[in-house]
């Protein structure tokens, strides 16, 4: 009897053992799997732009401001595929109103003078990177619709073969040793050459808001006739026949290296001129809004700002420290203490409209 007691107790007692087993094992295979580890914002932007693939962009051809060396760096680090049209920047206006209810573009690069066209319009989405602190309050959109990542400064390129005794300034190009020399282009076509004045206004105490002074200068320079009647292009440059052009530093500093001419002297006039920024952004409705965002983190991060150097622009970012090498090719960085940043874009686009009426005026002048 005791041994049937017993046998009795230990049944049961398997019993339960094997019922909390189950029970227990039914419980864990409720509960869901551990989590693995939470991926950083920047690991998660990365995995979203991955799965998007594709960049589609207006205006960054390779060889403008070193595009080339940016848009490697996501094809060979994330493996994003760009696709590129090259286009001015009145075309990437015309492109982005036209296509806003269809979006295509995702991300373009423009003149901060577009600033207020792109904000007006609601072409962009915002977005802040995580360099924005660095960012100066005159370079960017309070709200982040756009920021300036490069600038480069107005200036001189003179063929040291030709011009053997440089000019340093604006008043310099009026001297008679620079007759027929003096190339630019027409500022009622050209957003350079609009520049251009607005930086010989600046040196002779003018503004934005006040640049009859640049105008009035070129009218003197053209009575003097030291302006040479030729568009200073590449091939002009390479001939010669672009003694003296006026356009951008680093239109100067990309032909004189890329044209393998060290003849070629980049000068910043120190009786003032002024710099011109460029501002990117995230087109409104771009269809690969994370690829877009990867790009304006590549292009502000401190590779991105070094391939920027290496167009021959200037960086934002002052923090970032540039390579000897490439540091080298710039002129001396005190020549720089005389530029002016025009931060108005309102005031901008008026000028520019002033400058390209009151032309007309210098045009005629024989």
């Amino acid at each position: 009897m005791k041994k049937r007691i017993v046998f009795l107790s230990v049944l049961l007692l398997c019993l339960f053992l094997t019922v909390s087993m189950f029970a227990a094992g039914a419980k864990e295979s409720q509960e869901p799997a551990a989590a693995g580890p939470e991926l950083s914002p920047m690991e998660a932007l990365i995995e979203a732009a991955k799965k998007e693939g594709t960049l589609v962009s207006y205006g960054l051809p390779d060889d403008w401001v070193n595009y080339g060396g940016i848009l490697g760096i996501l094809k060979d680090k994330y493996g994003i595929k760009c696709m590129d049209t090259d286009m001015g920047s009145g075309s990437i206006i015309a492109a982005l109103k036209a296509e806003k209810n269809a979006p295509v573009a995702d991300a373009t690069d423009l003149g901060f003078n577009f600033a207020t066209v792109i904000t007006r319009e609601e072409l962009s989405q915002p977005y802040k990177n995580k360099y924005w602190d660095e960012i100066p309050d005159y370079a960017k959109d309070p709200d982040g619709y756009w920021s300036a990542a490069y600038w480069g400064a107005f200036a001189f390129t003179v063929n040291t073969e030709i011009v053997k005794n440089v000019p340093k300034t604006w008043d310099d190009l009026l001297k008679p040793e620079y007759h027929n020399m003096v190339t630019m282009k027409d500022p009622r076509e050209s957003g350079t050459a609009n520049m251009m004045v607005l930086a010989a206004a600046f040196a002779h105490g003018g503004s934005e808001k006040n640049v009859q002074p640049g105008l009035d200068f070129f009218k003197k320079l053209k009575k003097a006739g030291n302006i040479r009647p030729v568009r200073p292009s590449t091939s002009a440059i390479q001939k010669g026949e672009a003694p003296i052009a006026l356009f951008w530093d680093f239109d100067g500093l990309s032909k004189r290296y890329s044209l393998d001419m060290d003849s070629l002297e980049v000068v910043i006039p120190q009786d003032g001129t002024v710099a011109g920024m460029y501002i990117q952004f995230i087109a409104a409705g771009a269809p690969h809004p994370n690829v877009a965002k990867l790009l304006l983190e590549t292009e502000y991060s401190d590779e991105g700002q070094i391939e920027y150097a290496k167009g021959f622009v200037h960086p934002i970012r002052t923090s970032v420290k540039l390579p000897a090498d490439v540091l080298e090719k710039f002129p001396p960085a005190e020549d720089y203490k005389v530029v002016s940043f025009v931060n108005d874009a309102e005031a901008l686009g008026a000028a520019a409209e002033a400058i390209a009426k009151g032309w007309d005026e210098v045009a005629a002048i024989e």
